[in-house]
């Protein structure tokens, strides 16, 4: 064949694929970066209040609802989605009636995602019929008992992290806060810095006047930078303390600002803690902060 009759050939069509596949590729990844962003943002947004939710790998129950009741289960999620949308009248349902849940109602996406919203609520008192209510799904009574499960629950590795986050909801339920405190103060120093951070969020839960020393502690000389984070929060807005405790808190935080010992993370997050304990934004100088206390405490 000469030249010009190869000139003449029709070229051979190219594919779809083949000549669409870089475009689909690349707009793919695009919607995966966006989608990213758009879900990072939505973390940081919600960092300050988010641990309070039970541990991501939480899977383990005291015990699994033997004889799940419908009526019960679906009690449970009305309430707790009024509760979490700030309904107190539902808030106090929860409180009344969640006991007869224990060993008859079960976790569901659906009762998941209201104890997220309803834990991480401005509203106190929501967070409280949350935490009862994260306690009657899981089969944990909130008396000795169920102090009991948690002791020997905590004392296998696989079930630590939920454990001592357990612990803490049990302890702001009024059973033995003391001793509580004592069980989950003793993973403060744990090698694994998951474990460490779950025992910080379960003191926060518990909230109690000896907890505030232990979780500063934490935040100004722990190692790792999640669990200094999750100590400054549960010391602020995050935390089941009264603004009394929070002041406390915030005296230390005010001071350590000037403390050339504190890493740029750490100032910044004192300075979160103390926008989210005073409702002010004085900025990263401590003159501000600290006039701000003086005049407040």
């Amino acid at each position: 064949m000469d030249k010009a009759s190869a000139a003449a050939q029709p070229k051979p069509a190219r594919s779809w694929q083949s000549g669409n596949l870089p475009v689909v590729l690349w707009f793919i990844a695009l919607v995966l970066i966006v989608a990213l962003l758009v879900l990072g943002a939505q973390i940081v947004g919600k960092k300050v209040l988010s641990f309070l939710a039970r541990p991501s790998d939480g899977t383990v129950t005291a015990e699994p609802a033997s004889a799940s009741d419908s009526a019960l289960q679906s009690e449970a999620e009305q309430l707790l989605e009024r509760a979490a949308h700030g309904d107190g009248a539902a808030s106090d349902q929860v409180l009344a009636r969640s006991e007869r849940w224990i060993g008859k109602t079960q976790r569901t996406a659906t009762a998941n995602q209201l104890l997220t919203v309803a834990l991480n609520s401005r509203d106190m008192h929501a967070r409280e019929a949350a935490i009862q209510a994260d306690l009657a799904l899981d089969g944990v009574p909130w008396n000795a008992t169920g102090l009991n499960t948690l002791e020997r629950a905590v004392g296998d590795p696989r079930q630590r992290v939920w454990a001592l986050w357990t612990l803490g909801a049990l302890g702001n339920r009024g059973v033995d806060p003391a001793h509580t405190a004592k069980i989950i103060e003793a993973y403060l120093s744990d090698p694994d810095a998951d474990v460490r951070a779950a025992a910080v969020s379960g003191l926060a839960l518990l909230a109690s006047d000896e907890t505030v020393p232990m979780l500063l502690d934490r935040f100004r000389n722990d190692p790792s930078p999640v669990v200094q984070e999750r100590a400054a929060c549960g010391l602020a807005q995050a935390g089941m303390y009264t603004n009394k405790q929070r002041m406390i808190a915030a005296a230390s935080m005010v001071n350590w600002l000037d403390d050339p010992l504190m890493t740029t993370q750490q100032r910044t997050w004192a300075v979160q803690a103390l926008r989210d304990i005073s409702g002010q934004d004085f900025g990263a100088g401590s003159a501000a902060w600290r006039q701000w206390y003086e005049n407040t405490r």
